[in-house]
Order: C-alpha cells, then structure tokens, then sequence
C-alpha cells in the first residue's frame, strides 16, 4: 500500500476538535514551538512523539522520543516504533488524539479450499494474471514518480462556514495544505485581500501548511474567508472558502414584522358583532452576547522554562469557549498551565446564540540570563620570571540563571600587548578555565594584569559591570646561565724539584725516587702544576671543578712500593723555586691509583671546589697543586716514578686541564 491509497488521512485531537491532516513528512508531537502539533499540556514533554510515513512498507507508524510520560496507543505503552491503523486512538500526557483515513487497498481474495481450476484453465487464468499484475506495476510506478507533483487541498479550519460573528469580536482565521509533497506557499485572505500566508522551509516545498491569523471584522455585512496554496512545480489549489456574517451587535439579529391588522370583516345581517382586530407578533430577539467575569494568569511574568496558570471565570451566555493559541475548547470557569517560550498574548473567545464575546491576556516571557565573571587569575611559575614562559590560568564562571552563548576573553599585562581567546559557551552555574601562554618583557616588583569576559558584547548578562578583574604578579630577573672555563695549565710554572736542589720549570713533572746520595740519600721528585684563575668572575658560585693530567710513563714499580699518590694545595707565588719543593701544603688529599702508562688521571671532587673557593677568597690568581706519593722512600736505591706532561714541551692537549663551572 502507498501513501496515495489512503483517503484524507489526519491526526483528530479529542477535546478540542483540531484536525491535523498527515502527510508523508514526518509529524512531530510536544510542548516545544518547533513541533508539528503543539500542544498546551503540562504532562507532554518538549519534544513527546512522532509519526512518519513509511513509503516502503506502506503504513504509519507512532514512536515515542524518550518522553517524561510515555506514548500510549489503546491504552498500551509503547517501547519502539508501532504500526499505526485507521482507528487507533494515541495518548499522549493528558491530550487523546484518534487517527482517521479510508483505503482504497483491497487485498486479494483467497482461494476457496477445495477448489482448484483444471491445468489448462489455470494456465490461460495465470497468464492473465501476470498481465494484469505487470500493467499495476507499471501504473503505480507511474503513480509513484509522479506523486510529488499533485495539486495540494486546502481546508478552512476556522471559522466555520454560515458563522455569525459580532463586529469588532477578534476570531481564528486556520487554513491548512496537504495532499501534495512539494507545498511551498498558502495564502489566507479576507474579502479577497492576503491577510496572512506562511511558506516551506525550503525550496522544495513540503507535504503539510497551515497558516493562522487573528483577525476583528469592523464592517457589518457578508464576509468571505478563502485560502489557496502553490507548489514547487507552479500548481496553485481550488480555492477553499468559507462565508460568514458579521452582525452589528448581538442585539442586531432581523426581528419578525408585525403583522398587519386585518380588515373588518363584512357584517353579516344576523349579527352585528365585528371580527376582532389581529394584534403584532412579538418581536423575537437574541440574548445578550457572552461576558467573560476574568480571565488571567498567575503569574503574569516567568523566564523562559518556566510555566504559569491561565485563570478565567464564569461566562455568561456561552456555548462554545476557545483558547488560542494552542489550547483549544475549554469549560468555564476553568484554568489550564501554560509554558510558553516566548511573551504571548492568549485570547478567549466565547460564542453564544447571542454572538461572541472576547478577553485576552499577556504572559510575559524573560530569558533566562547569564553572569559572566572572572573568578580567578593564576601563574606558573609564581613570581614569573623575564623573558621566559609563564603559563596564565584564567577562571571563568556563569553565575547566572541563563545558558551564555559564545563569547571571547582577553588578558593583558599592563604596557604589553593583549592576549584573546574565544569560549564557546558556558551552562548556568558552570565554570571554565581558559589559558595563555606569556613571555614577560621586564621584571616587575607588581605588575598589574586584567582579565576580562565577553569583551564583545555578544552575551545578554543580568549584570554587565562585572566582567573584569584585576591582579598584580611579580616579575624578577631570569638566573644567571651556568659558565664553563678550561684552563690549562702554566708551561712556566709546571715541572719537578728533587730533594737535592735541582730540577724546575718547564720539564716533565716527575713523581718518585732513584738513586741514593750519600749527600741526602735517596733522591725524592715531587711535581707542580700551576693554573691562572685570574678569569673567574668576581662573586660567582663555583659548581664544579674537574682535574685531568696525563700519565704518560711508568718507570719501575711506583705504585708498588710507594702506594697512591697525594695531591697538595700550596702557594708558589709567581716562580718555581728549589725551596718550595717543602713548601708547607695548604690542603691535601689521596689520589686514586692509575697504574697504567698512556692513561688519564680524572679527580672530580667536592674537595677541588673547596680549594678553588679558598684560593679566589684569598685574592690569588692561581690554583698551584705538588704531588707526591705517600711513602717517598723505600731505600732500595731503584728508580721508582710516574712522568707526567706538563703545560709545556709540546704536551698540547695532553697537557693539565682544570674545568670549572660557574656561575656569576
């Protein structure tokens, strides 16, 4: 079954009478404006239920969008999507609606049991068969790509044909469009002037219209409502049209002529008694038009999500009471809660045998505000340092009742440029934190900097004057970097002194024993290495400090006999004399073995920097080292030492080095 084989199919609400003819678009049920069907009932969510046409299946079928009370069809919940048929009856809160279409569907008849046709005969009816049911494939296909370019029909919901209306009384003009997929404008006109029209929401037209318009007739007389609608394709309806009177007052219906006295009727000799004179019919007259005691609502102002209670009293002389818009007939007296999303101005109308009578009301509908603040300015690190990366952390907050739309915030340190970025929007009571990224141009003992919100204007806030605030932040001077110095050690200062008297500068630094004198004994070396210090800054803080001289012979058994090496700070001045071979050691301190030739001394040792801190405290511009093993004779008469290059001879980079890290 396709859409085409239902008759007039509509959605009828019970209480009220509205008839809402279905297309194959889909129709969407709820409280919210943006609905298909809008209904006035508290128990109805914003967006309740929907229906829609399933062209492949050929039915209708209701389901429900995660309402608050459930969709009901029959009286039965509904978990998923259910078929729709002719007849069924849809609860949606409180509101009942029932569904109404003809089918011109009829399905095939069945076989009586028993009963089968000869072969031949069943042949020649089979292939009459095939033929038939290829030209209805063929038909509906036609009838099928050729749907969307019906003529629409146009219904006249309100007011309803022959009504008489009072002058001056506001009444309903409803026009509805269906029938046709591709619908793109219906226009109401009165007396054949447009009034009112409403059109698609796109080009391409769609399946259901309808237009409403409150309308006051002023001018007594015959009045004519008609509505037309057009198609994407250039089709235009017949015109629907309804006649109505409007009457000057209730009091102005035609009233029965008195009849007129009949004349005398001739005397009849045998009496002389006349026929007694007709007197006037009484005039017929209608009763008052209806009066409405109030009607209000309570309250009169909300925010938007909120809901209020439209009251009203007793009305006199009424058949028919209405509320518009989105309410419908309702009893008086009565109330009903609304929640509307937007101010609206509700009118009642009451109808009588006397004509209508009329009350209206405003509810005033305020959105719901934002309050954007800045609660809090932070910094990593704290006090930010010059020139280097400080990460700014800025709290947002909506304070306010209201959803914030999309906005932007800046921050900016006094005298520096500003830094901006956008949030994209902040729920009520909710709280953002947004950061930036800033490299200070000067220290700063307090420096002021300003965060603010919605720079642009772009939120509605309850309160705009609290979209700044200030807050002061130190800047100091980035550390000092780290310096490293190589020294390498004085040629002319470097060198060994023996016991006897001889030796000195610019020779191999010797380390040991030999031969025995009979002036001395054994012969002792002790070796010296000087390194100007002269480049270290003033002030500055020693890190480190590493020694490397290169042990480039062994001769005989040094290590053996003699143990470690001891390595001494004493204070040459600016000459190697024989004398300061028994210069007393400032400070001292044993060496590691390294027993190999060809091999590195490396000494990092917490004690050098002690050293260096003592010499450059001292005011010398030199760091002078002897070395010496610790047991310096052993008497066997043998030469026992360690060479070590010094600064000179040709040692280049072989020669002493002293690594120092400071900083200034």
């Amino acid at each position: 079954m396709t859409y085409r084989d239902l008759s007039s199919p509509q959605l009828i609400i019970e209480h009220t009478g509205q008839v809402f003819p279905l297309g194959v678009d889909v129709v969407t049920i709820g409280r919210a404006d943006d609905n298909s069907i809008v209904l006035a009932d508290p128990e109805v969510s914003a967006h309740h239920a929907r229906i829609v046409w399933d062209d492949r299946r050929g039915y209708y079928y209701i389901e429900d969008l995660g309402s608050v009370e459930g969709t009901y069809v029959n009286e039965r919940p509904i978990a998923g999507p259910v078929k729709l048929h002719h007849g069924d009856v849809i609860r949606v809160g409180n509101t009942v609606m029932g569904l109404s279409w003809q089918t011109s569907y009829v399905p095939p008849i069945e076989e009586e049991e028993g009963r089968r046709p000869f072969p031949f005969v069943a042949g020649i009816v089979a292939a009459i068969l095939a033929v038939v049911t290829l030209a209805c494939l063929v038909l509906l296909a036609v009838l099928f790509l050729s749907r969307d370019r019906g003529v629409p029909d146009v219904t006249i919901q309100s007011p309803a044909n022959n009504s008489r209306v009072v002058a001056g009384t506001t009444v309903i003009l409803q026009a509805t469009a269906s029938g046709a997929r591709d619908i793109t404008l219906l226009e109401l006109s009165v007396d054949g002037v447009l009034v009112a029209n409403t059109t698609s929401p796109g080009p391409e037209g769609s399946s259901l219209l309808t237009v409403t318009r409150s309308w006051s007739f002023d001018r007594p007389g015959q009045h004519k409502v008609s509505a037309e609608a057009f198609t994407a394709e250039g089709k235009v309806s017949d015109p629907a049209t309804v006649n109505l009177t409007v009457i000057a007052t209730a009091e102005d219906t035609p009233t029965a002529e008195p009849t007129a006295t009949a004349s005398p009727t001739p005397t009849i000799e045998a009496s002389a008694t006349p026929t007694p004179t007709l007197e006037p019919t009484a005039t017929a007259t209608l009763p008052p038009p209806p009066q409405v005691e109030y009607f209000q609502a309570n309250p009169a102002s909300i925010y938007q999500g909120e809901c209020t209670v439209l009251q009203w009293g007793n009305v006199s002389n009424w058949t028919d009471v209405n509320i518009q818009p989105g309410i419908g007939s309702v009893n008086a007296p009565g109330s009903v809660e609304v929640c509307p999303q937007q101010t609206t101005t509700y009118l009642l109308t009451a109808n009588g045998p006397g004509g209508s009578g009329t009350a209206s009301t405003t509810v005033t509908v305020s959105p719901l505000q934002a309050d954007l603040v800045v609660e809090s300015i932070s910094f990593a690190p704290d006090p930010a340092v010059q020139g280097q990366d400080t990460e700014v952390s800025i709290t947002i907050r909506n304070l306010g009742s209201g959803q914030a739309t999309s906005f932007d915030w800046r921050w900016q340190a006094q005298g520096e440029g500003a830094i901006d970025g956008r949030v994209a929007g902040l729920g009520p009571g909710e709280r953002t934190v947004v950061r930036a990224n800033w490299q200070p141009a000067g220290a700063n003992d307090s420096l002021t900097t300003m965060a603010s919100v919605d720079v642009n204007g772009e939120v509605d806030e309850s309160n705009e004057e609290n979209n700044q605030l200030e807050t002061a932040v130190q800047v100091v001077e980035p550390p000092s970097q780290p310096q490293t110095l190589r020294l390498t050690s004085e040629d002319r200062l470097d060198g060994s002194l023996l016991n006897d008297g001889s030796g000195g500068s610019n020779e191999p630094i010797l380390v040991g024993n030999g031969k025995i004198e009979d002036s001395v004994g054994e012969i002792i070396a002790r070796g010296f290495m000087s390194f100007n210090i002269a480049d270290i800054p003033a002030g500055a803080t020693i890190e480190s400090v590493e020694l490397r001289f290169y042990q480039q012979e062994i001769q005989g058994s040094p290590y053996a006999k003699l143990g470690n090496l001891v390595l001494e700070r004493v204070d040459l001045g600016s000459s190697l004399e024989p004398e300061d071979f028994a210069a007393p050691a400032l400070d001292s301190g044993t060496i590691a073995q390294e027993t190999s030739p060809g091999a590195w001394y490396v000494i990092s040792d917490p004690t050098l920097v002690t050293w260096l801190e003592r010499e450059l405290n001292a005011g010398r511009s030199r760091l002078q080292l002897r070395l010496r093993f610790a047991q310096e004779t052993d008497g066997d008469g043998e030469e026992d030492y360690v060479s070590i290059l010094g600064g000179g001879l040709g040692s280049g980079q072989n020669a002493p080095q002293l690594t120092v890290v400071v900083v200034p």
